[in-house]
């Protein structure tokens, strides 16, 4: 399924390099972080424009991928550690330097060095700051995605939810597997407008997995890359106004070179196709939502 290969570089590369020391002051954390990182050249950049990017991505995946953050605190959400990691760049890196690996019209890539330094009180304080941040957020979207929910017309009868099937996978060389299709009929199956249905002829709406792309690439002998890219179209066989409408998920991971590539993959694309089934589902909760508003209301 997962082709190996050279075929592009994109985004983010990263690799730790470094080694950590703690001072022998207990209360400091003095670490040694380094990363490598690409950006891609964009129309009108100047020549030190993409080489900003890329330092500003390796310095920010240096102060990710240590793992002094994640260590002390590991239930941190993302957002929290991005902004901890930025608020370190800015306030707590010392003698950063890098070097330009890649120089051609497409990209450039450097390798970066720094030095961390803060006391275990100042980490601490970035935590409670920005931890409260991330809890608040959660909790807003919770509360607008129940507010949403409440407003939302739901069917009048069980008769009045529609029938959803869901297809084979496909492969972007014409293969196809079923080997997904228990995931995603769990997925689409706690829905209040529609069920799901082991026959097409009978259903309203028709889900098409496609994995798009599948790629490795590799970093250097220890570490790889693994980039994958799935979509999920709807169509409707019933409501004309409906669609088709798609759902992308596009991911990149690292991985050691002597880990299971197959079981990567596996676990990558099942967390691919569980977002994009989730965004898919919602959005034709939505659409059944307003096709019974407007059947209530007369329009």
């Amino acid at each position: 399924m997962v082709k190996s290969g050279k075929i592009f570089l994109y985004g983010l590369c990263v690799l730790l390099l470094g080694t950590s020391a703690q001072s022998a002051d207990l209360n400091v954390i003095s670490q040694k972080i380094s990363a490598d990182a690409c950006d891609d050249r964009q129309a009108n950049d100047d020549t030190k424009t993409s080489e900003n990017r890329a330092v500003d991505k390796a310095g920010l995946a240096a102060i990710k991928t240590a793992g002094f953050i994640q260590k002390q605190y590991p239930d941190l959400g993302t957002n929290a550690l991005d902004l901890i990691a930025y608020r370190i760049i800015d306030e707590y890196m010392l003698g950063q330097t890098h070097k330009i690996t890649l120089n051609d019209a497409n990209r450039v890539c450097v390798h970066f060095n720094a030095a961390v330094e803060l006391t275990s009180e100042e980490l601490a304080h970035l935590v409670t700051e920005y931890k409260t941040n991330d809890a608040t957020d959660a909790q807003v979207a919770q509360v607008a995605s129940d507010v949403k929910a409440q407003m939302m017309f739901k069917p009048r009868s069980l008769d009045d939810k529609k029938l959803l099937f869901i297809r084979n996978m496909s492969f972007w060389n014409g293969e196809e597997t079923n080997h997904y299709k228990d995931l995603l009929t769990g997925l689409f199956s706690h829905s209040q407008y529609f069920y799901v249905t082991d026959d097409e002829k009978l259903a309203d709406f028709t889900v098409t997995p496609r994995l798009k792309r599948a790629e490795v690439d590799e970093i250097d002998r220890h570490n790889h890359k693994m980039q994958m890219q799935i979509e999920l179209e709807t169509v409707s066989h019933t409501q004309e106004d409906f669609g088709p409408i798609t759902e992308q998920q596009n991911h990149f991971i690292l991985f050691a070179a002597d880990k299971d590539e197959q079981e990567i993959a596996d676990n990558l694309l099942r967390k691919l196709l569980t977002k994009a089934a989730n965004e898919m589902s919602s959005k034709i909760d939505n659409f059944e939502a307003k096709y019974i508003e407007n059947a209530v209301a007369g329009r």
